[in-house]
């Protein structure tokens, strides 16, 4: 293939950037390794790069094997990404930012830490709102909101609506066998504010934390302020409120309602990419055996695919900043 007709190549590579075979594997990796990562934990350094590693492994298998698919070697991805038209590519700001997150956070330490504790708190909140659903309790969703467009996809929305029914179907099966403990736990944690207030506090300082580290890297001649944080500290003070062990018996409750919500996302993940790969698997062979790998917790590691990612993480970056002016 010549270098005159490569131009399709970063277009059909959103595609699939876009799609469940990249996606299942690489959320339900974010996701379920996120549990670790706590803000101001610098203790466990260690065990975070070694996540961090994992992660890397895992982009470039699925970088290689969309290679492989398609038929290109990496010198010819490299000058596809290298084009400046952006004719054809159909994808929104938020959606190009999402995905120069995913793609630059294997090459980024900080900003794939930065992108697992929000997660981890994303997560808490979203277990959060399902107990307080539980309780007839409609919650205010943690994405973005007034007239911000929400980051999630339609595959995203769609397994979340499976995974609330699923929950409230499990609960309702099971309440009748739950202690007097673990109710008043519920209970609380469903009517008190606090908990949500903290996780609400913790999430929004994390996101503009992920946030400036990004603007940082897209662009660094802009000096990589902290963000202010007051609103946020306000936010958090509220717990003291409440007698720090039982702040700490909902957290401990909370988090393993996180480990739940996780179990049931990634069956329906796995639901999701089955169901592809019956009109994938000729299309897509390397791509559809990886994804199935990686959520086997046995990703292909393909050291060929260093130079696909940086290429494309530069490309993702140069369509975030075309998008902003």
């Amino acid at each position: 293939m010549g270098s005159e007709d490569c131009s399709w190549v970063f277009d059909s590579l959103v595609g699939f950037l876009q799609g469940p075979i990249w996606n299942a594997p690489i959320l339900t990796f974010i996701e379920q390794k996120s549990s670790i990562f706590e803000p101001g934990d610098s203790e466990h350094e260690d065990e975070y790069k070694k996540i961090h590693e994992e992660y890397k492994d895992l982009v470039d298998s699925m970088l290689g094997s969309y290679m492989e698919d398609i038929g290109i070697t990496p010198e010819q991805f490299e000058n596809a990404c290298s084009k400046n038209s952006t004719e054809g590519v159909q994808i929104r700001f938020h959606q190009v930012s999402t995905l120069f997150e995913q793609v630059w956070a294997a090459n980024d330490y900080e900003i794939f830490k930065r992108m697992m504790i929000q997660k981890n708190l994303e997560l808490q909140l979203q277990a959060l709102e399902m107990i307080q659903q539980r309780y007839g309790i409609t919650p205010q969703s943690f994405l973005p909101a007034d007239g911000e467009e929400s980051l999630q996809t339609e595959e995203e929305a769609r397994i979340m609506e499976e995974v609330i029914k699923k929950s409230l179907e499990e609960y309702e099966a099971s309440k009748q066998l739950l202690d007097s403990s673990t109710l008043e736990i519920e209970q609380s944690l469903a009517s008190s504010p606090e908990e949500h207030h903290r996780l609400e506090a913790e999430c929004k300082r994390e996101k503009e934390l992920l946030h400036t580290a990004l603007q940082h890297t897209i662009e660094p001649e802009i000096q990589n302020e902290e963000p202010p944080f007051t609103k946020y500290q306000d936010e958090l003070q509220t717990q003291s409120e409440v007698d720090e062990e039982e702040l700490l018996r909902r957290q401990e409750y909370l988090k393993a309602q996180r480990d739940k919500l996780l179990a049931l996302k990634k069956q329906e993940r796995e639901k999701q990419l089955k169901a592809v790969e019956v009109g994938n698997t000729r299309q897509r062979p390397r791509s559809a055996k990886a994804a199935q790998a990686a959520m086997d917790g046995q990703p292909e590691i393909n050291a060929q695919t260093l130079q696909v990612r940086k290429a494309l993480a530069e490309r993702l970056k140069s369509e975030v900043v075309g998008r902003k002016h």
